[in-house]
């Protein structure tokens, strides 16, 4: 009988947040901010002054913290077939890859799949690849010299990628690279291509980007930080609905319930910029608060959100306590959530470097298709992909600043541990902050 009382309390609190969380507003931030907005550009700058005004209208004052990185301008990217037949192909260029002349590159094709040491057949040709090469294997091809590189995408149904390599892969090598449908791929494999032609053209800047950030101050425990965090940029050339404007508009109707609420802890909210550029904002960060973050007892990641016709997801780089108590409460409230313990390539990765355990929420749906390319647009985004989601993320939130005593150990398991420095090293091929 008590523990019926229970659940019907906490039910009733459940609903009760439902009620306070409106589900229009993330998909109207979602609908503002969805237009190219690569780190560094005029469009992040046009995203932050949109987003700046919903916080400070929301009664909040936004801090602009600068950081420096690099980036690119694509120009042109353009692949021909020149035999056995004569074909322009569509291709989107990638980011820091490198360039040809203006007249381009001309080589034989190499289809070499996945990078199979026994498919590449010498040096000095134009790779052919099944999927984008992560740093190991990026190592290993550059010993053979090639001219350039094709990538085909995974699935029929998606546009070719707007996605960068890290610089940092340079010292290892360099050939400018593209990406291409995978019907396109499927017809030069198919066809038996011999040859081609290769432009590619960007323009490298060092920049400045700015994350913003902005606290709902605790009355209890001013010293122990809460951050709920998301990227707010995009990838060249691409609206980034799902990926991350989605995740910002939830973040910033959290931000909307919290700024009316009492709480013991402090939330601070961080839009990171850059992310699309290998964590480059949330990296900057937790180096430039190095000393702060003994302070900060948890992250909640946002990112991958609005796709109207989805399922609901957590993946925590954190102790097993985490993953329980969302399983009972997700069960409590009669939300299916897929949760996993695992780490996850985002902006809480760098905290995660440091020992602070993450949260990442975020939503698996058939709009996903499009992220990275031309197709992560508002076609499919919708209130139902918050209208749960939302009220439950507030309200696991809302519990962890309220606890007397903070319910999750700060740390990261010693196997999780290990996945966080190879991650960094072996797929971002960089040193971890």
């Amino acid at each position: 009988m008590l523990t019926t009382t229970i659940n019907i309390y906490r039910l009733k609190i459940f609903i009760k947040f439902m009620m306070k969380f409106n589900p229009n507003n993330p998909i109207k931030i979602l609908r503002k901010i969805s237009f190219p907005r690569l780190a560094g550009t005029r469009g992040e700058e046009k995203a932050r002054k949109i987003l700046i005004d919903f916080i400070e209208k929301y009664g909040y004052h936004a801090r602009e913290e600068k950081f420096n990185l690099k980036v690119f301008y694509m120009k042109k990217s353009f692949l021909e077939i020149v035999s056995p037949w004569h074909e322009e192909i569509g291709c989107s260029g990638v980011g820091f890859s490198g360039n040809t002349s203006e007249e381009g590159i001309y080589g034989e094709i190499n289809y070499i799949e996945s990078g199979d040491p026994m498919l590449i057949s010498g040096k000095k040709k134009i790779f052919l690849m099944s999927i984008r090469p992560k740093f190991e294997i990026y190592k290993k091809i550059m010993k053979w010299d090639p001219l350039g590189i094709i990538i085909s995408e995974s699935s029929p149904i998606r546009k070719p990628s707007h996605l960068d390599i890290m610089p940092e892969w340079r010292k290892y090598g360099s050939a400018p690279m593209v990406h291409i449908s995978f019907k396109d791929a499927y017809k030069l494999v198919k066809r038996r291509a011999e040859r081609a032609y290769l432009t590619l053209i960007q323009e490298e800047r060092a920049v400045r980007a700015c994350n913003i950030v902005f606290e709902k101050e605790g009355y209890k425990y001013p010293d122990e930080t809460i951050i709920v965090c998301g990227h707010y940029d995009s990838v060249y050339d691409v609206p980034g609905a799902i990926d991350n404007a989605g995740g910002i508009g939830l973040l910033i109707e959290l931000a909307r319930i919290f700024r009316k609420e009492r709480v013991k802890r402090n939330i601070r909210f961080i839009l990171f910029s850059g992310e699309e550029l290998g964590l480059r904002g949330s990296q900057a960060y937790v180096k430039t608060h190095e000393k702060e973050l003994e302070h900060i007892k948890i992250v909640v990641n946002l990112d991958i959100h609005g796709g109207l016709i989805g399922t609901n997801n957590a993946v925590i780089t954190g102790s097993n306590q985490i993953k329980s108590y969302l399983e009972v409460y997700s069960k409590e409230n009669g939300l299916n959530l897929n949760i996993s313990e695992d780490i996850y390539s985002s902006d809480g990765m760098p905290f995660a470097n440091k020992n602070i355990p993450i949260v990442n929420f975020y939503r698996t749906s058939g709009a996903n298709f499009g992220v990275h390319s031309i197709d992560d647009n508002t076609k499919y985004v919708g209130r139902e992909a918050y209208r749960y989601f939302g009220p439950f993320i507030y309200s696991f939130i809302k519990m962890m600043a309220n606890s007397e005593e903070f319910p999750f150990p700060r740390e990261i398991p010693e196997n999780m541990k290990k996945r966080v420095k190879e991650y960094f090293e072996k797929r971002l091929g960089i040193s971890p902050p």
